[in-house]
């Protein structure tokens, strides 16, 4: 692993289907709309996004597998316009509200079998 590089676990290219809502530092619901992952990690995913995030934001993630979704919860760590006018927005997830952290970790590494889903 690269010595300057943050996170603690590597990203995994991963394309799902993502509903959000975004809340502001006051708890506020600012937005909502779809989106998508660009990749993903063992607590973080990358998410390419119509509009830009405030960085003291949090959004509420529905992440939509072929047989599953999970419902959670993250804080925004970094919102950048990308080539195409859309956003990229760097998002540490903090809480699943529906799912589990294992089944995650298992999607993040690769590692979910057919039965799983």
């Amino acid at each position: 692993m690269n010595p300057m590089e943050r996170r603690e676990s590597p990203r995994r290219d991963a394309v799902y289907q993502i509903a959000f809502e975004c809340f502001n530092a006051r708890g506020e619901k600012v937005d909502a709309g779809p989106a998508h992952t660009v990749n993903i990690s063992g607590r973080g995913a990358l998410i390419e996004m119509p509009r830009g995030v405030d960085l003291d934001g949090s959004l509420i993630l529905w992440i939509m597998g072929p047989f599953h979704t999970l419902l959670v919860k993250g804080s925004v760590v970094h919102s950048r316009s990308v080539a195409n006018g859309a956003f990229h927005v760097g998002v540490r997830l903090q809480d699943i509200i529906e799912g589990s952290w294992e089944f995650w970790e298992k999607i993040a590494h690769g590692r979910v079998e057919e039965s799983e889903l």
